[in-house]
């Protein structure tokens, strides 16, 4: 707060830093890059498993010299080269289209970015090995993006949300994806200051990975 002197005495007044003209999209393009990946990696990985096992192509990749988790990461790394291509767009789109550019690391961004791509296509690689047909897949998976895009805090400050739910959305990588991109794009953070939704995206890549692996049966 900033403090005036007048014929009325001290005034103190409210004083936004980071978003000082309160645009919605200012906080709205700052996480575009997470709602993309978001769409990209839990569509693209859900379809996977569930595709082999409808071609019948699915007994004979588990009959390959791969372990399950080989067989995961194969799937899972292809697409990475993509999200990184769609973060590049959103980044691009959101500086030239709205002067919106990143303040801070642009080395932190590309770390953070990793492992909420993992846990991503890793929630829909999950989904893949849970269903049975393609139509169950998409029909899980945007039962998946709804939430995401709302307990996350995308749409609006999770710090609104009521206890339960609020709580509910730190399962999401989102959550924490959309933390470090709004430190990053908007306050300038460097790599120590999103460390911790760094350590999330990665805890909540190693369960979801381990998931997967009790899901798909071994050779």
């Amino acid at each position: 707060a900033t403090v005036a002197s007048g014929s009325a005495g001290l005034q103190t007044r409210p004083r936004f830093w980071f978003n000082p003209t309160l645009r919605d999209r200012n906080f709205f393009l700052a996480a575009l890059a997470g709602m993309l990946l978001t769409n990209l990696c839990f569509s693209a990985s859900s379809l996977g498993l569930v595709g082999e096992r409808e071609s019948g192509t699915y007994e004979a990749t588990l009959a390959l010299p791969t372990t399950p988790l080989e067989i995961v990461l194969g799937k899972l790394l292809p697409y990475v080269a993509i999200s990184y291509y769609v973060l590049t767009f959103a980044i691009l789109a959101a500086g030239f289209g709205f002067g919106i550019w990143p303040r801070g690391s642009w080395l932190a961004l590309g770390a953070l970015t990793l492992p909420f791509v993992f846990a991503s296509l890793s929630v829909g690689v999950l989904v893949s090995a849970l269903v049975r047909t393609s139509a169950q897949a998409v029909f899980l998976t945007v039962f998946v993006i709804l939430p995401s895009f709302v307990l996350s805090g995308v749409m609006f400050p999770y710090q609104l949300m009521p206890d339960g739910i609020r709580q509910l959305g730190g399962v999401l990588p989102l959550r924490w994806y959309q933390i470090g991109l709004r430190r990053l794009v908007l306050r300038g953070a460097g790599l120590e200051d999103v460390w911790i939704p760094f350590a999330m995206l990665t805890l909540i890549f190693l369960v979801l990975l381990a998931l997967v692996r009790w899901r798909i049966p071994p050779r």
